[in-house]
């Protein structure tokens, strides 16, 4: 029974060291900021941040600036849907996407397989005719040269090869993508990374979305 309890123990301190250090770097560094000096320019292109309380993204204009984002997003790849004026890009874990539609599909293995690194990924992209600030919806503005750096970041994220995926509903879709989602490189830090491409203030490095919206207004 003592060496159970010892072994127990040990398990117990094996796990908890590394998740307690884990969430103890995110707690410090989402709390520096990279680019602490940025400032919103007086014109320029509004983008916005969103997030459902777990997962971050970007919401861009599907046309501005010279960047026409239906070199993606193919109107056929959504068939009978009207032109968007905005387009919501995510980037995750391509099981953990199509298999967790809301979460009341959530299931461990699924999120277990992203955390530790295993499997390919996927852009989720949603087309809006709108979009309105809230609390979970941040606008941004950047200027011309920042938008473009922005824009180059997610461009870069997608997969040479095109594969197109049905979404949940009519007005989303999926594409291969580049990358590997793992604990270190969550959602949060994909769009944390394409704000810091911009030069945009935001967290050093934040795995969650709180730390992504923090330097938000």
């Amino acid at each position: 029974m003592r060496l159970w309890v010892k072994t127990m123990r040990a398990l117990a301190l094996a796990l908890l060291i590394p998740i307690g250090s884990y969430l103890a770097a995110a707690g410090l560094l989402s709390h520096i900021p990279a680019y602490s000096d940025w400032h919103e320019p007086a014109e320029g292109i509004t983008i916005y941040v969103e997030t459902n309380g777990v997962h971050s993204g970007l919401i861009l204009p599907a046309n501005a600036a010279g960047v026409d984002w239906s070199h993606r997003v193919h109107p056929e790849d959504t068939p009978g849907q009207p032109a968007p004026r905005w387009l919501a890009f995510g980037w995750g874990n391509r099981d953990f996407y199509i298999n967790t539609p809301t979460w009341a599909q959530f299931k461990w293995r699924y999120a277990f397989a992203a955390a530790t690194g295993q499997g390919d990924t996927l852009i989720h992209v949603d087309l809006l005719p709108s979009v309105a600030p809230s609390h979970d919806v941040r606008p941004v503005r950047v200027s011309v040269a920042q938008y473009h750096a922005l824009a180059a970041y997610i461009d870069a994220t997608f997969a040479d090869h095109r594969e197109v995926i049905h979404g949940y509903g009519a007005d989303d879709v999926f594409y291969a993508a580049r990358g590997q989602y793992s604990i270190f490189r969550t959602c949060n830090v994909w769009t944390g990374g394409a704000l810091k491409a911009a030069g945009v203030k935001t967290a050093l490095w934040s795995p969650f979305d709180d730390g992504v919206l923090r330097w938000l207004r």
